[in-house]
């Protein structure tokens, strides 16, 4: 099990970058400082088989590797002022594929009913707080889903049943379990099936309404099957943790929402407004954030007439839990899909910008980070290109989209109201604007000329492993992710995120 090394990321992200006054230290530049410290260290010894580039350090950040060899770990403690091995959360672990360490005896572990950890560290839900109840003697269980910044946290029931897995995953459910009242359960719920053997366990989900759909009778016992795709990981815990924190809100929130819509209307006929939190008190804070993203879609769509020339965009999330509005609210989808068929007969390309510093990715989990990905990959997925600086002075930019002439301002993800919208011509501001776009365009930590390089660059960035992600992609793709985490909110759509995995699995 991978885990990322983020206290090695955080420790290179706080160091000055040697070539760029006034940014971090790059990967490629962590790697020349290694190099320069084996010759420091070694003097007079052959060390080519030990120099190191931008890839080596990216295995680290990602947690590939852990124990380099005894060289080159002296020469990064040297480069990144570290007193030991620990302070990198550098270790010999010699683990299995399973997790268990080599030094602990397989039979002793079998025998006291322990199990690998299910999930890996990135996940969101917590199901490690239930491991030891996921039995087939206790199937009734309730996990957890934790809070965010904006979301509220949730609980889901959840069913555990035994599984194989010899190609297919088939739950067993017995004869007290055939009932099956999760048919027509309320509640949102999980039907896990747990595969555990000493060499491998793991956990497979599908939505209790989907569930019947799989469902083989077999005697006495009844079998679910379960695609294989529906394992529970960092990926497919990421979307149940989105889709059920935004369905909860915006289900309890439905007939205030719509009054509270109607309540902006005014608004609408204005070119600068904005609103208070006072409009949506009665709202939690993701049926405020649909709200201020809903009025901020319409806004740029009724005056990007004024636009002359293919705009550029600047786009304020930074975490995986609002970069899953991208992929989940139903009106974002339409809204990107309407801005890029406008501009896709012209030569130039529109282009999405965001700021991902170091120490907001570093505070991310694994899920987030993925999240994230996704989201950029469902703008290139419809022609729109993505950049990324990772200098965090570029945070307090608003919303934009702009050309040469004009900007639009529509604010909605962390500012002081529900959304501040604007257009302005006045030359200044323009300029400001458009050299600060031209600066995070021209040093985009993710530039390449294809969408393909764009996101691998982006999955280096985000510590994550873009091999293992693509493969993973391309399963859920086939699949689609309504079978484990569907929507019962109509302002809901899995299509975004259905359409970012079948682009990241088909890509060469």
């Amino acid at each position: 099990m991978i885990t990322p090394n983020a206290q090695l990321a955080t420790r290179r992200a706080g160091l000055s970058s040697p070539r760029r006054p006034g940014q971090r230290m790059s990967r490629t530049e962590l790697a020349d400082a290694v190099n320069i410290a084996l010759d420091r260290l070694y003097p007079g010894r052959d060390l080519t088989a030990q120099y190191v580039d931008h890839r080596w350090v990216g295995k680290l950040e990602r947690g590939e590797s852990r124990w380099p060899s005894e060289e080159r770990r002296a020469a990064l403690r040297l480069a990144l002022d570290a007193a030991s091995d620990a302070d990198l959360d550098l270790y010999s672990p010699r683990r299995s594929s399973s997790g268990i360490p080599d030094a602990v005896d397989r039979q002793q572990v079998a025998q006291s009913g322990s199990h690998p950890d299910l999930l890996p560290t990135g996940s969101l839900l917590q199901l490690e707080h239930c491991a030891p109840a996921l039995s087939s003697g206790d199937v009734h269980r309730t996990i957890s889903v934790p809070t965010g910044q904006h979301f509220p946290g949730a609980l889901i029931d959840v069913e555990v049943y035994p599984a194989v897995d010899d190609g297919r995953v088939l739950a067993t459910i017995p004869p007290r379990g055939t009932q099956r009242g999760w048919r027509r359960s309320v509640q949102r719920r999980l039907i896990l099936g747990r595969v555990d053997t000493l060499d491998r366990a793991g956990v497979f989900a599908l939505d209790s309404r989907q569930a019947d759909r799989h469902l083989i009778e077999a005697g006495r016992d009844a079998h679910l099957l379960i695609p294989r795709a529906y394992q529970l990981d960092a990926i497919t815990t990421g979307i149940i943790w989105a889709v059920t924190s935004l369905d909860l809100s915006l289900l309890l929130d439905d007939a205030r929402l719509d009054a509270a819509r109607a309540a902006a209307s005014p608004y609408r006929h204005l070119t600068r407004s904005a609103a208070s939190h006072d409009i949506a008190e009665d709202l939690d804070s993701v049926s405020r954030l649909w709200m201020g993203s809903a009025f901020c879609a319409d806004h740029i769509r009724r005056h990007s007439h004024v636009l002359s020339d293919v705009p550029v965009y600047w786009t304020r999330e930074q975490r995986g839990e609002e970069a899953s509005t991208w992929l989940l609210f139903r009106h974002k989808l339409r809204y990107l899909r309407d801005t890029a068929e406008r501009f896709q007969s012209s030569s130039q390309p529109m282009t999405r910008m965001f700021c991902l510093p170091p120490h907001t990715i570093a505070a991310s989990s694994m899920s987030e980070r993925i999240l994230l990905l996704l989201a950029m990959a469902l703008m290139e997925s419809v022609g729109i290109h993505t950049a990324v600086t990772d200098d965090p002075e570029y945070t307090a930019l608003p919303g934009l989209v702009m050309d040469k002439k004009r900007a639009i301002m529509a604010t909605w993800i962390r500012g002081d109201d529900v959304w501040h919208v604007d257009v302005t011509d006045h030359p200044r501001t323009v300029a400001a604007y458009r050299d600060a776009l031209g600066d995070v365009l021209a040093h985009s930590v993710t530039a390449s000329d294809t969408p393909g390089g764009r996101l691998r660059h982006l999955a280096d960035h985000l510590n994550l492993d873009w091999h293992w992600l693509q493969g993973r992609c391309a399963d859920l793709g086939q699949y689609g992710f309504a079978g484990l985490a569907e929507p019962r909110s109509r302002l809901l759509s899995l299509d975004g995120v259905d359409q970012a995995c079948r682009f990241i699995g088909t890509m060469p």
